[in-house]
């Protein structure tokens, strides 16, 4: 047999066996060139080259090895435009698109997928580049959820009021008792929410409820208790409405089948402009809280005084405090994170504030935190839930709440209203961006429709006009 039969006899044997030959490559000591011996010296003696000059096979985890391993595919009768690959293992063949027209990429991606069908293996690997095909039926509330938590890119105290507000929009809508019934069992309640295929809450049946929610309040309360209605319901909307932003399904579309249209779409939830009116003057409550404990009165100072949310507040630790300074400086700790990039802040306290914070810090030098407290719990988890949302710790809240209402605070968030108070009169001092920096708000916008008083003007227009002593005389008749 000559030389070239048993050539192409032997590449057909290989093909058949899938043996790889001809990926080599050349060894050289230099980059750049070929390697030149440096000549021997005169009177010594040559001795015979025993190097092995059989040039080194090109790894699997080369792309050398898989550029010539990657090519087009046949597919009725049309040759592919992107190369493909062919894995074997176990006696299992297959083929694998690299997703490019080009060589050295489809090389690239071959062997990143070798590496990765080594790892975990080709019916794994197979797997992960085919998933399985969505279910028939719209998927359930629960089934949502777990899946649209995992892609939400919020707080996780922020997380669990989308869900919350989510779940109950859905319960008043398909009718089920809400949890705050005392003869509802919140376990069993949340397994019914769950259940509740998203097909079965419709755009047409959330308008629906809203609406009957707003009438029933006008029935019973006027257009006050509407309008406080109308804000309640446009704030659960949006939160629930957070967990279906494009963002989320989009990619949940891929491996759910979401119901055609979603249960939120075209449901509009602006915000109502509820603008605070204090019911009570702040300076009158500034002077009545001398007899306050002292752990309320600081509850109490840095509502009202420094602007801060009770969240930020009751996580204060005295590491935040500068008592030097008479400062305040809202961050992150190991419990707690501001809601916002803008809620960072510092805020200056008055010389009274800060001189009872020192009293109180050394009455306390050990304390971690300003307000006492049980020790913080970073996490609540509900049953079945993933969800972590903070904790009140402070034992103030409860009487500094209880005594807001004796002194005549009407407002349905007393300990709220405290803080509007303070942004209320930043604004009257030193204007909108000085409140908006105070309360720590991301735009003005935020600050002027709900945080702040208006300030009102008396316009007197039978009062004479001021002598201007620039204006021209006016001629005489």
């Amino acid at each position: 047999m000559s030389a070239k039969s048993y050539g192409i006899k032997k590449q057909v044997e290989n093909e058949k066996n899938r043996t790889q030959t001809g990926h080599t490559l050349p060894v050289s000591g230099f980059s750049g060139g070929p390697v030149v011996p440096f000549p021997p010296p005169p009177d010594s003696k040559v001795l015979p080259d025993t190097t092995d000059k059989t040039p080194a096979r090109a790894g699997k985890d080369s792309q050398a090895y898989w550029k010539a391993k990657v090519r087009p595919r046949v597919i009725r009768g049309q040759e592919t435009a992107e190369y493909y690959v062919r894995f074997f293992e176990a006696g299992r063949e297959a083929w694998i698109c690299c997703d490019s027209s080009n060589r050295s990429v489809a090389a690239n991606k071959a062997r990143d997928l070798y590496l990765r069908m080594k790892a975990i293996g080709l019916p794994a690997l197979l797997a992960e580049l085919r998933p399985e095909a969505k279910p028939d039926r719209v998927c359930t509330v629960a089934e949502y959820l777990e899946a649209a938590q995992a892609l939400a890119i919020v707080r996780p105290a922020t997380l669990a009021e989308y869900v919350g507000s989510l779940r109950r929009v859905i319960a008043a809508v398909r009718g089920i008792a809400p949890k705050s019934d005392k003869h509802t069992d919140r376990v069993a309640w949340r397994a019914r929410v769950d259940a509740v295929r998203l097909d079965q809450i419709t755009p047409a049946a959330v308008k629906a409820w809203r609406k009957a929610e707003l009438d029933k309040a006008l029935a019973e309360g006027g257009e006050v208790a509407k309008d406080r209605r109308a804000a309640t319901l446009a704030s659960h909307l949006r939160d629930a409405r957070a967990l279906f932003s494009a963002a989320i399904v989009g990619e949940l579309s891929k491996s759910l089948t979401l119901p055609d249209p979603l249960p939120f779409e075209g449901i509009t939830a602006a915000a109502v402009t509820r603008r605070f009116v204090a019911t009570v003057d702040p300076r009158k409550l500034y002077a009545a809280a001398d007899d306050l404990a002292p752990d309320i009165r600081t509850a109490f100072d840095l509502l009202l005084v420094a602007g801060l949310r009770r969240g930020e507040a009751d996580a204060l630790p005295w590491a935040h405090v500068d008592l030097e300074a008479g400062t305040v400086t809202v961050d992150v700790t190991p419990t707690f994170r501001p809601k916002s990039k803008e809620a960072h802040r510092t805020v200056p306290l008055p010389a009274d504030v800060v001189a009872r914070l020192k009293a109180r810090r050394k009455s306390m030098p050990t304390a971690e935190h300003v307000l006492e407290g049980r020790k913080t719990k970073p996490a609540r988890k509900a049953p079945g839930e993933k969800l972590a949302a903070y904790e009140y710790r402070a034992a103030a809240w409860p009487d500094l709440t209880a005594w807001l209402k004796k002194q005549g605070l009407r407002d349905l968030t007393p300990l709220h209203a405290l803080r509007k108070m303070s942004g209320s009169f930043i604004y009257a001092v030193a204007g909108l961006e000085a409140a908006r920096q105070h309360l720590g708000h991301r735009d003005v916008s935020t600050t002027a429709r709900s945080y702040l008083a208006a300030r009102t003007v008396t316009v007197d227009l039978s009062a004479k006009p001021e002598a201007d002593p620039t204006a021209t005389p006016a001629a005489s008749k």
